[in-house]
């Protein structure tokens, strides 16, 4: 098979698909014609239809954030709009899973976007339908507060902050007028199906939105849509990893009219986002930096945090991302005029080499394997210094004592083709320092290989957003550079 050719096509078909969003379709659910009845009666089917036999909804891999967030906004929209003795007992069923499940969210290794705004106000509006559920937040309640103190109260209807994609956490509470202004041109708010169906949900009337939520197909309501900035920036920077150079791969305007929208604010994952964010910016100027463009430092220098120099993916988040900082890394590691650039590059080496867990493995907010993060950390410091090579022999070991029978990676219940593809590409750059075995090597590839053939478009959901998701051609990339680079070692 021939993985440069298939790798060319996949760039010149990308068309932003994505598994379906078990919370975006709850939320759809909820909204309601002017006579009272469901306006898109087929996602209570849907909804009936897709209930995992737990009682849950959400992923195939149960990560009990993703699965509770679905649950909880599924059980709601059936309790609104089922009104049938199947949705009463789907309801009983999520229930008892909310119930048995909720106190093992601390279990999991990262919360999802907006988890600490959005569960309370669902859980409050379950229990005032009368459902029955947990009167705890599981401590969210109190994170939720702080969080919020966090958000100055004039940028919560901004279309410039993060909390656009996340608005159905103010419940009955919001400003409708203020709602009504940040309807973006494409009739969504923040690109959410689920934020725009709460919209719908209190100002029912907005053909908009009606017309933005009619356009997704039935089986393709998804987590964020468009997200075409963010599909064409990772599944470049995915065939950087392998040396498969960009100008190679898409048409010259391509990467100027990229080149044009990064200027001088930044992107986000789409261009009809209006949120520039660190971790899309670094990665699209990496590949534009690769492709010989000139980058003005001062694009990625304003995600830089002043009190410990690290690089941030939004305002007022909580939490450090070790993916941007590793992909500020490689952008920044091109711009030799980047200010400060040597004392930057300890700052955040350190920081990463103080993130592992248990000096072991990384984990990260964008995602939900820590195979993910680990593979991307250890490639950036591996080609940054020796030393920091060196001082990853415990990740190294771990890695390679944590390969299943068949030879792949999983964190979770069983191997994926994404997260062996992402730990064989960074054994084959270590290998490149210091041999590794040959058989992990092989064993690994050879599933690869085998997974790529038979299990297309089979991806459980591991990226992080408000519930799980999966960006099929992202992840698709990530495993052909993989095997691009394999055979590039081995032949």
């Amino acid at each position: 098979m021939d993985y440069i050719a298939e790798a060319k096509q996949l760039v010149q078909n990308l068309d932003q698909r994505m598994g379906p969003s078990p919370y975006d379709i709850g939320w759809m659910a909820r909204v309601k014609t002017p006579d009272g009845d469901p306006r898109w009666p087929d996602l209570i089917d849907w909804l009936l239809e897709n209930q995992h036999p737990d009682g849950s909804w959400g992923g195939q891999i149960e990560y009990y954030h993703d699965r509770i967030i679905c649950t909880l906004v599924s059980a709601i929209a059936l309790y609104e709009n089922g009104h049938n003795a199947q949705s009463q007992g789907a309801i009983k069923r999520a229930e008892y899973y909310i119930w048995h499940h909720l106190h093992l969210l601390p279990r999991d290794p990262f919360e999802l976007v907006g988890f600490e705004l959005i569960v309370p106000t669902l859980l409050g509006e379950a229990a005032e339908l009368g459902l029955d559920v947990p009167n705890h937040t599981c401590g969210y309640g109190e994170i939720q507060t702080a969080k919020l103190k966090l958000i100055p109260l004039h940028m919560l209807y901004s279309p410039r902050s993060s909390t656009v994609y996340s608005l159905e956490f103010l419940g009955h509470k919001a400003n409708k007028e203020n709602l009504q202004k940040i309807v973006n041109a494409n009739g969504a708010i923040g690109n959410s199906p689920a934020a725009t169906a709460y919209y719908l949900t209190l100002c029912p009337d907005d053909e908009r939105a009606i017309a933005y939520l009619d356009n997704l197909k039935p089986d393709h309501i998804i987590t964020v849509y468009p997200f075409r900035t963010f599909e064409l920036g990772w599944v470049l920077g995915n065939f950087i990893a392998c040396g498969l150079p960009p100008e190679q791969l898409v048409a010259p305007q391509v990467l100027s009219k990229l080149h044009t929208a990064i200027n001088p604010n930044g992107v986000g994952f789409d261009p009809t986002f209006t949120v520039p964010d660190g971790d899309t910016t670094s990665v699209c100027a990496h590949v534009l930096l690769k492709a010989g463009y000139e980058i003005d430092p001062a694009i990625l220098i304003q995600f830089e945090a002043t009190e410990n120099h690290v690089f941030q993916t939004y305002n007022y988040e909580r939490n450090v991302s070790v993916g941007t900082n590793v992909h500020a890394l490689e952008a920044i590691n091109l711009i030799p005029n980047y200010p400060n650039l040597e004392q930057l590059k300890k700052h955040i080496a350190i920081m990463l080499l103080n993130q592992r867990k248990y000096n072991m493995y990384w984990i990260d907010k964008w995602h939900a394997s820590p195979y993910y993060a680990t593979a991307h950390a250890l490639v950036a410091l591996t080609k940054e210094a020796l030393y920091l090579a060196h001082a990853c022999k415990d990740t190294l070991d771990w890695l390679l004592h944590t390969q299943r029978q068949d030879g792949s990676w999983g964190f979770f219940t069983r191997g994926t083709l994404e997260e062996t593809a992402y730990v064989l590409n960074a054994l084959l750059h270590y290998h490149q320092i210091e041999p590794i075995d040959p058989d992990v090597l092989h064993r690994g590839a050879t599933y690869l290989m085998r997974t790529y053939r038979t299990d297309k478009f089979n991806y459980p959901s591991l990226w992080i957003a408000k519930p799980l998701y999966t960006p099929y051609d992202i992840i698709k990339s990530a495993a052909l550079s993989a095997l691009i680079l394999y055979n590039k070692t081995f032949t």
